[in-house]
């Protein structure tokens, strides 16, 4: 079942070894080379064909087997040179031909030009897609960046770096210090509004070991001043960025509370764990009223047939509105599945999924899900009673499974190790009449259902939330992390923990049984 790669990377060669063979598609192979060599640009992956001893595209994960090569190929960077309009001749002026355009694509635009302006010179009109600078595109980074500091700053910090290095002095002048401060608290802000106390402390971490010279004496760590200064810091950024209305901090003013709530520490709404774009801002030229309406057309584009990339991109525009209502409303389930009804697609689920997190949720569950499957599947050496509970699930299991049943009995395994009951979570009827199965699962809070009947092989398998039956389930992992996601409020009134944990783990499963 264990399979070995050869990876050609940009500067060395290296060995990826997959625990449960070749993932099923190229995208979670691509994730898995991704976070084992720690590659940060976009790629793709080609494999060697040993019949024309070549490579070529990887389109399909069973164009490669065990010990056989594939490459790592990076998209090389584009870069555009743009110059001014010619207001006078309302086009713009010429424009040199970048280093990736073809010749042939050169001639066309230069004949182009020709026919339009008279002029033989080539015009090359390069339309970049709109993109909003209020979201963030990206998580909390491993290493935080310590930015450019201000000219003076720099050339302070330089002569102290100097000096730390010929005869260990340390900087102790704070004439620089609100200067690094703002320029920090600035750059924390665009990865997360509320970062917790370990990310702080990453964050004076990685500014004393840039520059040295700012370490504390009497300090354990060399940056613990460094630590509670960047915490108040950020606190005050936060009420500066208050008085620009800023929806994400404006959500906590005390105006805003409610009469119960009205005290800074109470009922404070930030971003959990990985949550990336908790309430962006409205983007440039639009506000509430007119994202509204965009909602309201959106509700009928829901209704037609093969619109989907038409949808995708509404639902992508009134991001911003969605998010407001959510946070600052906490609306049922019942209020956003009638207000965004796309949104209980697999698809759009994944697309806000990622808009929140910047994560790519299903290949990245999956990837991590196989790396810790063979430890996973250790736990059944576990002596006594749980030892043969365990034991029992893996018996019912084929000796040829694929990598589907294996996922599958990993998860149960782990809800029995960890003693959750399973009647908890799924609900089964065998040949049982529709309207019982209706009637029951009306009184559920959060079950999966599997109806299994005689005149179809094909069971039914889905999601039941507050009684309202979501659909059949193919994506579900996306369905459910991205119901927590949507709406915290529900899943805080029913107290699922553990229960909503298991939900996201087997509902992609239980289809394959």
């Amino acid at each position: 079942m264990e399979a070995k790669l050869r990876v050609l990377l940009q500067d060395r060669i290296e060995k990826l070894v997959l625990p449960l063979g070749i993932p099923p598609t190229v995208e979670e192979l691509q994730t898995v080379v991704k976070d084992t060599f720690g590659i940060a640009d976009e790629f793709s992956l080609q494999y060697f064909d040993s019949e024309f001893e070549d490579y070529f595209t990887l389109h399909a994960s069973d164009q490669i087997k065990h010990k056989d090569t594939i490459k790592v190929v990076q998209a090389d960077p584009i870069i555009l040179t743009f110059l001014p309009l010619d207001e006078s001749l309302g086009s713009p002026l010429s424009q040199k031909s970048t280093d990736y355009e073809s010749a042939s694509y050169a001639e066309s635009s230069a004949s182009h030009a020709e026919s339009s302006t008279g002029t033989s010179s080539s015009q090359d009109t390069i339309i970049l897609p709109k993109q909003s600078t209020t979201e963030r595109y990206q998580p909390w980074p491993k290493q935080f960046p310590i930015p450019l500091f201000a000219y003076e700053t720099m050339i302070y910090l330089e002569r102290a770096s100097e000096d730390y290095k010929k005869n260990g002095t340390l900087l102790t002048c704070s004439k620089v210090k609100a200067d690094i401060l703002e320029k920090l608290a600035e750059t924390i802000y665009a990865y997360a509004a509320y970062p917790s106390s370990a990310q702080i402390s990453l964050v004076a971490e990685a500014l004393v070991n840039k520059y040295p010279c700012l370490k504390e004496p009497g300090s354990f760590a060399g940056y613990y001043g460094w630590q509670q200064s960047i915490k108040y810091k950020m606190a005050n950024y936060r009420t500066k960025l208050r008085g620009y209305g800023v929806p994400e901090v404006m959500c906590n003013a005390l105006k805003r509370k409610s009469p119960a709530d009205q005290k800074p520490a109470k009922s404070v709404k930030k971003p959990r764990k990985a949550e990336v774009n908790y309430l962006p801002p409205y983007p440039a030229g639009e506000d509430e009223k007119s994202q509204e309406q965009e909602r309201l057309q959106l509700l009928t584009e829901v209704r037609k047939r093969d619109n989907n990339t038409l949808i995708k991109e509404r639902m992508a525009k009134i991001f911003a509105h969605r998010r407001n209502k959510i946070v600052n409303l906490s609306p049922s389930i019942e209020d956003i599945k009638a207000r965004w009804p796309a949104l209980f697609e697999a698809s759009q689920i994944q697309d806000e999924f990622h808009r929140i997190t910047t994560v790519n949720l299903e290949s990245k569950f999956m990837s991590k899900l196989d790396e810790y499957t063979p430890k996973l599947l250790s736990l059944q050496s576990k002596g006594g009673t749980m030892g043969l509970r365990l034991h029992a699930i893996l018996l019912k299991a084929p000796s040829n499974r694929s990598i589907h049943v294996t996922r599958d009995v990993v998860i149960r395994c782990l809800m029995v190790y960890l003693g959750e009951s399973t009647d908890q979570l799924l609900k089964e009827y065998d040949d049982t009449d529709e309207d019982v199965v209706s009637q029951d699962l009306a009184l559920q809070k959060m079950k999966i259902y599997n109806l299994k009947t005689s005149t179809s092989e094909d069971p039914d398998v889905g999601i039941v939330v507050d009684g309202d039956r979501q659909g059949r389930l193919c994506r579900a992992p996306a369905l459910v992390s991205g119901q927590k996601k949507l709406s915290r409020p529900l899943m805080q009134q029913h107290s699922h923990g553990a229960t909503e944990f298991y939900a996201f783990l087997i509902l992609h499963f239980v289809p394959l049984l």
